[in-house]
């Protein structure tokens, strides 16, 4: 029987440790990363983008040389300069997209794509100002176009390659492989070719070369003139129409029943707002507790203020009346323990009377009322008796 009480302890020993042991058991740590979309670029701004980069490489590799014996006898036994030396080439594609931390796998994606070509391009032995650009992305990639120009077969943008869209906007697909070529107008313009005010906007300016669209007044609905209230087709609503002055604000918070009882209106350019009234008010006109109609409970006028009924106590009084409580219950915890232990009742109440003494005095020294006067006491002669 006991062997048997014996085997189930340990069982339920051993059951215990289990658990502790997987409750001590991390939980996996995810990469926050791996759950955020990641960014991307289009095809044509990725290859841009890598070849940003390999061109911040030739600048910083511009003023390198061979690394280890004598460069002198390298170049002239070898024919070849850094500058155009295989060496070089490797140390510009090691820091390919390492400065790119948002982008940088679309720019190595780039990088491996482009590979053959930048090899084909370094042997031709190239000036360095040539357009990288064309040449990779444009012309081997054919992932962008030329500038003006749009989709798959890299067809012209129409209109004047000088002024498209009347300078008002964009060719759709602009230099990328994508887009339809129709303009994409500026926000206040509109038309076939950028070249009409929106609604909302009117003509401000205009010569031969250019056209100007400025916003209408903001309390105008469905076109204006020119910019001002007086120039509106009509208006938008907040505002009333006055023969004189155009387009004004109504002030909603007139009515006095726009907002609820403990609200009070704050009237904007065209609206309103209902803000809540201070914790003291009960109902108000304003913000603050001086714009209450009524104090609230627990609040009364004190001036032009609603203030607590408690701030009006004095704080002195509210900390003397806390001491005494303090005391109070001293007194009746000693009274409790000397009737259990006579010495060790004493000896708390001896704490507990220099507890007390010692408080009076300091209140007294600073200033403060205490239960007695102990300026009238020697206290050395009363500790001594």
């Amino acid at each position: 029987m006991a062997s048997n009480i014996n085997c189930v302890l340990k069982i339920i020993t051993c059951l215990l440790f289990i658990r502790a042991g997987f409750c001590n058991i991390q939980p996996p740590i995810v990469n926050p990363s791996v759950l955020t979309p990641s960014k991307t670029l289009g095809e044509c701004q990725a290859c841009k983008l890598f070849v940003e980069s390999f061109k911040k490489g030739l600048e910083r590799t511009a003023r390198g040389k061979y690394e280890g014996g004598d460069a002198a006898w390298e170049e002239e036994k070898l024919k070849k300069s850094y500058k155009r030396s295989e060496m070089r080439l490797i140390d510009i594609q090691d820091g390919i997209c390492k400065e790119e931390k948002d982008y940088s796998i679309q720019c190595h994606h780039i990088a491996e794509k482009a590979e053959e070509y930048i090899e084909s391009w370094w042997a031709q032995n190239p000036d360095e100002s040539d357009d990288l650009f064309s040449y990779i992305c444009v012309d081997n990639l054919k992932m962008c176009c030329p500038k003006h120009h749009f989709g798959k077969e890299c067809t012209p943008c129409p209109g004047d390659h000088n002024n498209l869209c009347s300078g008002n906007g964009k060719c759709r697909g602009d230099g990328t492989r994508k887009g339809n070529g129709t303009c994409l107008c500026d926000a206040g313009y509109t038309g076939e070719n950028c070249d009409q005010c929106s609604v909302g906007y009117y003509l401000s300016y205009k010569d031969d070369n250019k056209m100007l669209c400025s916003p209408c007044h903001r309390a105008c609905m469905g076109g204006c003139r020119q910019g001002t209230q007086k120039d509106c087709a009509a208006c938008k609503p907040g505002f009333i129409f006055d023969s004189d002055e155009g387009c004004l604000d109504i002030n909603e918070c007139d009515d006095i029943n726009r907002c609820t009882k403990d609200q009070f209106c704050l009237n904007s350019i065209g609206s309103f707002a209902c803000i809540p009234c201070d914790k003291s008010c009960s109902g108000c006109h304003g913000d603050g507790p001086d714009m209450c109609r009524k104090c609230a409970k627990g609040y009364s006028k004190k001036g032009e203020f609603c203030v607590g009924d408690r701030e009006d106590e004095d704080p002195m009084e509210a900390m003397t009346a806390s001491r005494y409580m303090t005391y109070i219950g001293l007194l009746i915890a000693t009274g409790i323990l000397m009737p259990k232990s006579t010495s060790l009742g004493s000896l708390v109440g001896a704490m507990v009377l220099t507890y007390i003494v010692g408080a009076e005095y300091y209140c007294m020294i600073n200033g403060h009322e205490g239960l007695v006067k102990l300026k009238d006491f020697d206290l050395a002669q009363l500790f001594r008796t």
